[in-house]
């Protein structure tokens, strides 16, 4: 699991079977924005300038 510095913060997670999601809104909805990857052991945020 892991953030991100803008506000709202987004939030991603990704599971042991290979798919990872997103929420921009607090946790309100969530969207999976990648799938048929490998197990997913961590999640890590990339801030662009």
């Amino acid at each position: 699991m892991s953030g991100d510095r803008r506000d709202p913060a987004g939030v991603y997670f990704g599971t042991n079977s290979g798919s990872v999601f997103a929420t921009n809104d607090e946790g309100e909805t969530w969207a999976e924005i990648a799938r048929h990857l490998p197990t997913i052991l961590a999640v890590e945020t990339l801030d662009r300038a």
